[in-house]
């Protein structure tokens, strides 16, 4: 059976939807909280790293530990796919630069490109939806390709080697979208053009295009990398 190595940063950012998917294949996931546990050794058909509040740039044992890790499944050829936090740890692995970007994108956003005939993207409308919460972004590692982009961030989506950095929320179901705008409201209301109100009530319309957009990502993955 492949194995699944899932990473999370944080307790409240897990696999979602992407998770389901997985367990519906038949894939055996190793769930670990990098915070509190060790990164396991042995061999795994795929990674999969998690986002959290944290930086990238921030000289934490763990995340030290993971962008090791990414580079050591990248030379063996095994594939990695970073969400969030975990595509800004692709990204500084390789040296790509990791700084605030212009603006903190939090919840629906219609505006994303896809670059160029990908096919990791295959299916896609473009622009597509998607779900955002970050404040960071990157400059592409020398060698990557940009796969997809948006108004304020050109790199919402990039490849390098066996590594896919995506810097939205593919994997996110609507239970974490109302987990993160409960812990978060308060903050929310605080910052211009944010309103946890209007994005609870996008949920209903946005998750269907979400959802298809996940359904579409992860066959062209396992098809792109043979799982």
């Amino acid at each position: 059976m492949a194995r699944v190595l899932a990473i999370q940063n944080t307790k409240s950012e897990g696999l979602g939807n992407l998770g389901r998917l997985l367990e519906q294949d038949g894939f055996d996931i190793t769930r670990v909280n990098a915070k509190r546990d060790p990164i396991p050794d042995g061999e795994f058909s795929l990674a999969v790293i998690l986002g959290a509040p944290e930086s990238a740039n921030d000289d934490l044992p763990y995340l030290l530990a993971e962008k090791e890790l990414v580079r050591r499944f990248v030379r063996n050829g095994t594939p990695v796919l970073g969400i969030c936090l975990g595509s800004q740890l692709v990204a500084g692995a390789f040296g790509g630069r990791v700084y605030a970007g212009p603006k903190r994108e939090v919840g629906f956003y219609r505006d994303l490109r896809v670059e160029g005939g990908h096919g990791l993207f295959s299916g896609f409308a473009s622009p597509f939806a998607a779900f955002h919460w970050h404040g960071d972004t990157f400059e592409l590692p020398e060698g990557a390709v940009r796969l997809a982009s948006s108004k304020y961030y050109e790199n919402q989506a990039f490849r390098y080697g066996s590594a896919v950095g995506l810097q939205f929320h593919i994997e996110v179901d609507e239970q974490t979208i109302n987990l993160w705008l409960d812990n978060a409201q308060d903050t929310l209301r605080r910052m211009p053009g944010i309103d946890p109100d209007m994005i609870r009530a996008e949920i209903v319309e946005m998750m269907p295009r979400v959802e298809s957009n996940l359904a579409a990502f992860y066959r062209n993955f396992k098809s792109e990398f043979g799982l």
